[in-house]
């Protein structure tokens, strides 16, 4: 027969009593906390965004892009430099934009128009990317646009012999295309985007509203008005969440602007 008070001496009851419950635990209904689903999928990080590009992302004819986004991403730090005259010198402005994105240490940078007049009033690309790549070499994402063709705009604003062709085009866009084949580079059909507007169709601006894509452009038929921006920043806001799927659903909410 056991001697009990050895085994209370030596510590084996303890132990055998510890054990003992051990292997009543998994039966008492406690389990080990379940580690959180890890996030699917790269996120856009919204910590710090600049704005770059031409008059649109300016917010000629409608809303600044750096406006709707310190208010869609109230916790980010938000600058913008784009500007309504880099159709005068893109290569320069683009240089000059792109280096203070950079020095702002942007996380992610906004460069929906950028390229429109490099191909419309440069005829060519490469200084542009030659930017782009020091940008992207510093790990910042880029959300950059294609360039559509614009035959609604004022001869005031775009003469139409400045329009270039839709080979010309399609042979542009095909280049942006093969640039932003590369990991943190979203790229933004805006030509895709713009059909409706060149073929007189309506858009469906929320669910089971449609309007003529004519009434989201300004005057000048070449920018967007207020409520065109808006559109165009809460289409690429659902874009953004579909291309980057680890992005919160609220990292980015445009309101809609009231009736004008």
């Amino acid at each position: 027969m056991c001697n009990i008070q050895y085994l209370r001496r030596s510590g084996f009851a303890r132990i055998w009593l510890v054990a003992w419950l051990g292997l009543l635990a998994p039966s008492s209904g406690c389990r080990p906390a379940a580690k959180p689903a890890p996030e699917q999928g790269p996120r856009l990080p919204v910590e710090r965004i600049a704005i770059v590009g031409a008059s649109v992302s300016a917010g000629f004819g409608g809303a600044p892009f750096g406006d709707a986004f310190k208010q869609a991403a109230k916790g980010s730090a938000v600058e913008s430099w784009a500007n309504v005259m880099l159709f005068r010198d893109p290569v320069g402005e683009t240089k000059l934009q792109l280096q203070k994105a950079i020095e702002f240490h942007a996380t992610t940078v906004i460069a929906i128009d950028l390229l429109f007049w490099h191909v419309y009033n440069v005829g060519h690309l490469e200084p542009a990317f030659a930017e782009l790549d020091k940008l992207h070499a510093t790990g910042a994402w880029i959300v950059l646009g294609d360039v559509p063709l614009i035959t609604t705009a004022s001869e005031l604003m775009l003469p139409k012999e400045a329009i270039p062709s839709q080979a010309t085009l399609d042979a542009a866009n095909q280049r942006i295309r093969a640039w932003a084949e590369r990991e943190r580079v979203v790229l933004v059909p805006l030509a895709e985007w713009t059909e409706p507007l060149r073929a007189g169709a309506d858009v469906e601006i929320a669910p089971g509203e449609k309007v003529p894509a004519a009434s989201l452009m300004a005057i000048d038929g070449l920018h967007a008005n207020v409520l065109g921006t808006w559109y165009l920043l809460d289409r690429l806001d659902h874009f953004l969440e579909q291309k980057v799927p680890g992005t919160p659903k609220g990292a980015l909410v445009f309101d809609r602007p009231p009736p004008q």
